[in-house]
């Protein structure tokens, strides 16, 4: 799955990604000039799914076989790391982090057939070491990064086949990277190198990403980025990569004066370029707003935002018009993973159009109880490459209950169901419902 530990889901608030709001601490250490800190994260899913594909079922990634239309499935995962800071004086020191991800699947496998029973391994996730001096910091290796939510560049591994654990999605580390960081309080950049898995495409991204925090009122963005693909070519088919660059340009956490409540966000973002042979002009944006309603019993959270991802409308020339998602990745319901079901098996933001309406109460400070309703559009008339002869592919709504009793363990229920329209019913020939029954839980210490 190309998203991040659903642990963020419980600590999100309206306007922060969560990667800047929570920083969980486990047992820290402090011995002279050495301080570090060990951790430890654990997640398990339990998922029952019922008229996968409308009806049509399960169909297995790797032989084709048909699994029927009930399937149900359970994954886990361990992370354990470890990072430390040694001061050679009080401008500079020697930084470095590890961690081991153990992670499997049992029952059915997943809902789309990137997984199955006993699929799972051990194996390295970060490892990685730096320095930093003053307001500079360079770290390589193994690493996570982000840039602004999560909308292109976040996840650098799908957990699919042997990796285990799709749907929990806990590897995201990027391999063979390095990052220069300059942090000058409201003002920070960073030139960035990062490598994906095999199964993302193996591509390299190279770019810079800058933000600007403009008195807490607005957090301004941009990144510019080129991509070599680093497997063999046209081994992304049909989708290329090589050679593409992407700019990318973002407002996050927007306040409007004299409206203290509402809360903007707003991105856009185009591919251009060309390799293999094809031109890439391909764009995707969204703008979203939300209202907190602070004085109101349960302090409900109201929500819309309209997502654009576009598609090609002639698959046959040189012009790639479809939008790459390259590394997207999840910071909370529906960003970026849009649906828990459209977004896991069906549609990957491209060639989809999405608006969303959302209602989040708090029925106490560590219950909360929320819906979301999505309605997709496919942007041009084509299904992975499969003609149509209407847009509108699917309706999906979830209920969830989110519990977080203490910082470190959360927990979370949720009903998702989509009603296939016409371009989903003519693609599989089906009109049932797709449900899928969630249990989640993390624990970090």
């Amino acid at each position: 799955m190309l998203f991040t530990t659903r642990f963020t889901r419980a600590l999100v608030a309206v306007s922060l990604p969560l990667s800047a709001q929570v920083a969980l601490a486990g047992y820290t250490f402090e011995d002279g000039n050495l301080k570090g800190e060990v951790n430890l994260t654990a997640g398990g899913a339990s998922i029952t799914t019922r008229n996968v594909n409308f009806g049509s079922g399960r169909v297995d990634q790797r032989n084709g076989r048909n699994g029927g239309s009930r399937i149900g499935w359970q994954e886990f995962y361990v992370k354990p790391g470890i990072k430390f800071d040694y001061a050679l004086n009080p401008d500079v020191s020697l930084l470095g982090g590890a961690s081991v991800v153990a992670a499997t699947t049992f029952g059915d496998g997943d809902a789309g057939g990137f997984t199955r029973s006993s699929d799972g391994r051990v194996a390295r996730e970060e490892l990685f070491a730096g320095v930093r001096v003053g307001e500079w910091k360079l770290t390589a290796g193994r690493q996570n990064y982000m840039v602004g939510t999560g909308f292109i560049v976040m996840d650098g591994n799908l957990d699919q086949f042997k990796d285990g654990a799709y749907w929990l999605g806990p590897r995201t580390a990027f391999k063979d990277s390095a990052i220069l960081a300059w942090d000058h309080g409201a003002l920070k950049s960073q030139a960035f190198s990062l490598r994906t898995d095999d199964d993302l495409g193996d591509f390299r991204m190279t770019g810079v990403n800058l933000d600007y925090n403009l008195d807490d009122q607005v957090t301004l963005g941009a990144m510019a980025l080129k991509v070599n693909a680093l497997g063999p070519r046209g081994s992304t088919l049909p989708r290329r990569r090589d050679g593409m660059q992407v700019y990318n340009l973002r407002a996050l956490n927007a306040k409007v004066p004299g409206v203290v409540a509402l809360t903007l966000n707003g991105e856009y973002a185009v591919e251009r370029g060309s390799g293999e042979g094809v031109d890439y002009a391909a764009n995707a944006w969204y703008a979203q707003a939300d209202y907190a309603f602070g004085d109101v019993p349960l302090t409900p959270i109201l929500g819309y935002r309209y997502a654009s991802f576009s598609g090609d409308d002639n698959l046959g020339d040189n012009r790639q018009k479809a939008w790459d998602p390259l590394s997207k990745g999840f910071v909370d319901w529906s960003t970026w993973l849009v649906g828990d079901v459209v977004g896991n098996y069906l549609l990957f933001n491209s060639n989809e159009n999405v608006q969303q309406f959302s209602l989040k109460t708090h029925l106490s400070q560590t219950l909360t109880l929320g819906a979301i309703h999505y309605q997709f559009w496919l942007d041009e008339k084509n299904y992975m490459g499969a003609a149509v002869n209407d847009r509108r592919f699917a309706d999906e709504s979830v209920v969830f209950l989110d519990w977080t009793p203490t910082p470190s363990f959360y927990t979370s229920l949720s009903y998702n169901w989509v009603k296939p329209l016409a371009a989903a019913k003519q693609v599989f020939g089906n009109d049932r419902n797709f449900s899928a029954l969630e249990l989640y839980f993390t624990y970090r210490y």
